[in-house]
């Protein structure tokens, strides 16, 4: 083929779609926050949700899985592209994340009685909290891989371990509004295997859907 040829065959092919993290961004979110809203629609808000939120201890329920989930949304959007990387910030996030898990345990055991510290952690609530939160981020995990897809990951695990990671955090942030277990051994607890449980699910996804 001539110079010429080949340069009028390109001209010809469409424009590449350029990136737009904020709108995938955008659409994983969406896609978590409508699995949400079925959820609750289904199972409804906690009866005294309003005066439950207004105590540390309840409030950093829904917080701190929803600053994790941020955290592994911001990493996807940063892994997506060639050149992006975990970076010390990231990281720091996390180990933020672990202190504050071990000081919500410690305080989980402070303020309560020995009898009550493992009160909670009956086999049906346990299953209910487990299969609740990862009911939730299922469906979306398997619809924002279509979207992360269109990005160009160097690290094809990560980003889905980071997927996982922002998927889970927000379904676990609005599956706290239904759930009533307010011990932080047991939220932390269980919470944190439904999440850890969608990283690796994430991960292993990843590493086969997102190679190039």
């Amino acid at each position: 083929m001539r110079t010429d040829d080949l340069i009028a065959t390109l001209a010809r092919d469409p424009a590449t779609t350029p990136l737009r993290p904020a709108r995938i961004g955008g659409g994983v979110l969406a896609l978590v926050m409508v699995c949400i809203a079925l959820f609750l629609t289904l199972i409804g808000l906690r009866a005294d949700l309003a005066h439950a939120l207004t105590t540390p201890l309840v409030a950093v329920k829904t917080l701190l899985p929803a600053l994790l989930g941020g955290a592994g949304l911001v990493a996807v959007l940063r892994l997506m592209r060639p050149e992006g990387a975990d970076t010390v910030r990231q990281r720091g996030v996390l180990l933020a994340a672990l202190a504050a898990a071990g000081l919500l345990y410690a305080a989980g055991f402070a303020t309560q009685a020995r009898s009550g510290w493992f009160a909670d952690l009956s086999p049906v609530s346990v299953m209910e909290c487990l299969r609740s939160i990862i009911l939730i981020s299922l469906p979306a995990l398997a619809l924002s891989f279509v979207l992360v897809r269109r990005g160009a990951t160097t690290a094809p695990a990560r980003t889905g371990a980071a997927l996982g990671l922002a998927v889970a955090g927000v379904a676990a942030a609005g599956y706290s509004l239904y759930c009533t277990q307010d011990n932080p051994i047991f939220y932390v607890t269980w919470y944190g295997a439904a999440i850890l449980s969608m990283i690796a699910l994430g991960a292993i996804v990843g590493a086969r859907l997102l190679r190039w």
